[in-house]
């Protein structure tokens, strides 16, 4: 567990928080204060003196789990970063993308413990198969955004699966589990047979995990032709994004190995009068 993330856990071990966290009764205690507000610059700010701050949330935010984020990682600035005040414009919250600045990215991390405790999350598994239907279960117990808690489920998986974020139909990021070993090109388009680009596009898409090439979702230079992965994805209307969820079930890439390697180099013509290279 990152650093971040064992301070959001010391927090929730001192104010004895449970597995579901009341955020309006934690800041309470911890002398913050919440204040809903309109707001056309920020989703979220904190103003503080020496003894107490005040946390500003736009009241725009129509997702009670993005909100709930919100006031979190504004809760990580308090407890992280000496500033006086700190606002967050959307972009930041829950960005996620490289080249965020570091404060924000703590912030994120912070605000993904406190919200979703790594332990809790894993014993709510119970070794239930990767699927948006799992992710969302998660997001509504935890009180957290879909986002938050597809990166969690990730987090704790035993399976190689990975969370990707999409807007505009161009790929924003990824993130992978302990065990996915593969690379998903950021910054590119979505594959054309995904059901991310079928989202795009406005179509209906299947309630359960479902293959879809796996050329769509990973560059790999040893991808097998009949490879695929199992894909489910959930489209985000007022951010014109979609968050997908694949799930590699079996092998998909014939890399060579160690072996093979050595094979190579030990070409039998080396060792007879037609060898190549002479010293």
């Amino acid at each position: 567990m990152t650093q971040q993330g064992l301070v959001a856990a010391a927090l929730r071990e001192h104010f004895e928080v449970p597995s579901k966290v009341d955020l309006a009764d934690l800041a309470k205690r911890m002398n913050l204060t919440i204040v809903e507000l309109a707001s056309d610059s920020f989703d979220g700010a904190l103003v503080r003196d020496s003894q107490r701050g005040r946390i500003l949330v736009n009241q725009a935010i129509r997702e009670r789990g993005r909100k709930q984020f919100t006031i979190a990682h504004e809760i990580g600035h308090y407890i992280l970063h000496p500033d006086p005040s700190n606002s967050c414009v959307p972009r930041v919250v829950e960005g996620w993308q490289e080249g965020q600045p570091e404060h924000e990215r703590q912030a994120d991390v912070f605000a993904s413990e406190l919200l979703l405790p790594t332990k809790d999350v894993a014993g709510r598994l119970c070794g239930r198969w990767p699927s948006m239907s799992v992710v969302g279960d998660i997001a509504e117990h935890f009180g957290a955004s879909m986002t938050a808690a597809a990166r969690k489920f990730c987090d704790v998986a035993s399976q190689p699966c990975a969370v990707v974020w999409s807007t505009q139909k161009t790929i924003r990021w990824f993130h992978g589990s302990p065990t996915f070993a593969h690379f998903v090109p950021v910054g590119e388009t979505v594959g054309f047979d995904s059901f991310a680009a079928k989202a795009f596009a406005g179509r209906e898409l299947p309630k359960e995990m479902e293959d879809v090439p796996a050329e769509d979702w990973i560059k790999s230079g040893f991808l097998r032709p009949d490879a695929v992965v199992s894909e489910q994805s959930f489209y985000a209307p007022n951010y014109d994004g979609c968050l997908s969820l694949i799930w590699v079930r079996r092998n998909i890439e014939d890399k060579p190995t160690v072996e093979d390697e050595l094979l190579a180099e030990l070409d039998p013509e080396q060792f007879t009068i037609r060898r190549k290279h002479w010293r």
